[in-house]
């Protein structure tokens, strides 16, 4: 039984491991990047804004694009300064990250502009400008809010194409060191219950006698004899 209680245990143990694995593979793909599906942003967005928090993972970094024909202002901020910025303004606000699906959004229904262009803000802590703006940004790190908005006082984001990805390349090692771990103990298990199966079959050899028990019988069986034949003869006499 004891070799059965261990196969059980390897084999149950490598299905659990090859499904954590699986489960693991099925969130980032076996590529070394995962990202979401483009959208688009509504016409009526004038900006679009990121809080780094939402993204539910840990220990890796991810990058937000944001692709468009006219030029884009990206920033990085506090979250009490890019609210502040955004309140009463229509723009559009990523809520939830799926990878490698979707990144849900909404819209944010508002003015179609700010007082000020974005550039004239002092409390940004990273800004770019270009066709093409991204931001990577360390998911250990305190998160801060990213907005990208149009570089212009007289443009818009409507149309551009954001996209998020991540980088899990330390996912798809382990992924496939648990799949290697599944295997060495669904192979471990399957030896221990064969074992104990086949030797269900095997014939077993038939208890031997104690050979000095069997001499001192057939001594005393001897002696018994020759005691008798004394007896018979002393009787003739």
């Amino acid at each position: 039984m004891i070799r059965v209680a261990i196969g059980l245990i390897c084999a149950v143990g490598g299905l659990v491991l090859a499904a954590l694995s699986a489960s693991a593979l099925s969130v980032v793909g076996t590529a070394e990047v995962t990202e979401t599906e483009p959208f688009a942003v509504e016409d009526e967005a004038y900006a679009l804004l990121l809080d780094q928090a939402i993204v539910p993972f840990e220990k890796t970094e991810a990058t937000l694009t944001v692709e468009s024909d006219q030029e884009l202002f990206i920033g990085t901020a506090n979250g009490v300064d890019a609210d502040d910025y955004l309140t009463g303004v229509a723009h559009e606000e990523i809520t939830d990250v799926d990878f490698p699906d979707t990144a849900v959004h909404r819209t944010v229904a508002g003015e179609p502009a700010p007082v000020s262009a974005p550039d004239s803000r002092d409390w940004w802590t990273h800004t770019d400008t270009g066709t093409t703006v991204s931001h990577t940004f360390d998911l250990e790190a305190e998160p801060q809010v990213i907005v990208v908005a149009p570089a212009a006082e007289d443009g818009n984001l409507a149309g551009a194409q954001v996209t998020l990805s991540m980088d899990v390349h330390e996912v798809l090692g382990l992924s496939i060191a648990g799949f290697a771990g599944a295997v060495a103990l669904l192979g471990l298990g399957a030896f221990y219950l064969l074992r104990w199966w086949f030797g269900r079959f095997r014939p077993r050899p038939r208890p031997r006698q104690r050979r000095g028990g069997a001499g001192r019988d057939r001594a005393g069986v001897g002696a018994g004899a020759d005691a008798a034949a004394r007896g018979a003869t002393g009787g003739a006499v």
